[in-house]
């Protein structure tokens, strides 16, 4: 079991079975919560129910069958909050969830509307104590302090600011993975290889961001094979810890384009988010090799006593293609019935998401070079 502190989130409890922690947790923060989910994650909310009616809180629940990251999604969840008195909203789920939760928690307390969120990019100075359950083992939102939402009237996907003014907790229990099908835990597994190599070759590298971008590549690496067939609670962990350590790479190296790139596409097409990383990641790779060829090849000179990994930048390229099979080949997004003039708005949204944070990196057109060469 582990305890971290941050601003966003301000804290962080990490280890097996520390869901156990959420009655004791919330019964500092209020008698009412407003929990957030999907039915793909109902035997970890039964518990959670559980839990908190055994330490007296009452609990309740929003449940969507395809519960999307938009603003009208949010204003259902805010009208629920509101109406029921919520002291606190918990999450529990992937990066979607969780930025429905940060946005009902920033907006809930002066009934700002979703859609102004999205148009000034920031919430208001107040938020509801937030608690979330991470529930697949890689999310980019895991340590940033916004979260992301797509308007409900013109399908563009924006980031806002989370200025948690209240309680903010982290709960990575990789034992709430394991529910995971293979067909969601593929796709995770390649978005958070795509983001881990991308902190790997960022030519501004922290020195941690170094160390925990490699220790994350020897976590994925190793556990390749274990998400046909294999999936254990130690695979399950291995790749939480992998994902938590790339998220502190992002944080530190303070850039993360591709998911930027990969979250306009999906916001604009109504995409699974970890489809398009992979058919994107081949892609990405390829431009990071050309423009960051020696930092990859000095991380990959690092990983020499792990077996078979890739020894240059190329056979990390063929290796990752092969890995990713079908949907490394070329024309995956066209498959999807996205047009070539829609990849140029897609590189233009993202390309303004990244000016609105302030990170940058790549240009519009080098967005829109990679969106084209894999359509």
């Amino acid at each position: 079991m582990a305890e971290i502190f941050l601003n966003v989130p301000s804290r962080i409890l990490f280890g097996l079975n520390e869901t156990n922690r959420l009655g004791m947790e919330i019964s500092k923060l209020g008698k009412r919560v407003l929990l957030i989910s999907e039915p793909l994650y109902k035997d970890g909310v039964r518990k959670v129910q559980e839990l908190l009616e055994s330490h007296g809180i009452g609990c309740i629940y929003h449940e969507a069958e395809t519960l999307k990251g938009s603003s009208f999604s949010v204003e259902t969840c805010q009208n629920l909050a509101k109406g029921s008195h919520a002291e606190a909203v918990l999450s529990l789920g992937g990066g979607r969830v969780i930025s429905i939760a940060r946005a009902v928690a920033a907006t809930v307390p002066e009934g700002i509307h979703p859609d102004m969120v999205l148009e000034r990019g920031t919430a208001g100075a107040l938020s509801l104590p937030c608690v979330e359950v991470l529930s697949d083992f890689w999310s980019p939102l895991l340590l940033q302090s916004r979260f992301q939402l797509t308007n409900s009237r013109n399908g563009i996907s924006r980031v806002a600011d989370f200025n948690a003014q209240n309680s903010s907790i982290l709960v990575c229990d990789a034992v709430q993975s394991m529910t995971l099908p293979e067909r969601h835990r593929t796709p995770l597994f390649f978005e958070l290889l795509l983001n881990t190599l991308f902190c790997a070759a960022f030519p501004g590298l922290t020195f941690l961001s170094e160390v925990h971008s490699l220790s994350a590549f020897r976590l994925i690496w190793k556990r390749r094979k274990s998400l046909v067939g294999q999936w254990d609670l130690d695979a399950a962990s291995d790749l939480m810890e992998a994902g938590f350590l790339t998220s502190m790479a992002h944080k530190e190296s303070g850039a993360f384009w591709p998911g930027i790139l990969t979250m306009a596409v999906s916001g604009h097409f109504d995409v699974s988010r970890p489809i398009v990383s992979m058919i994107l990641l081949p892609f990405i790779l390829d431009h990071l090799c050309t423009v960051a060829f020696s930092e990859m090849s000095s991380f990959l000179d690092q990983l020499k006593d792990l077996d078979d990994a890739p020894r240059t930048p190329d056979e990390m390229k063929e290796s990752v293609r092969e890995l990713i099979g079908w949907y490394s080949m070329p024309s995956q997004l066209r498959n999807t019935g996205i047009s070539q003039e829609s990849l140029a708005l897609a590189a233009e949204t993202a390309g303004q998401m990244l000016g609105q944070l302030g990170s940058g990196g790549i240009t519009v057109d080098q967005l829109y070079s990679v969106l084209r060469s894999s359509w």
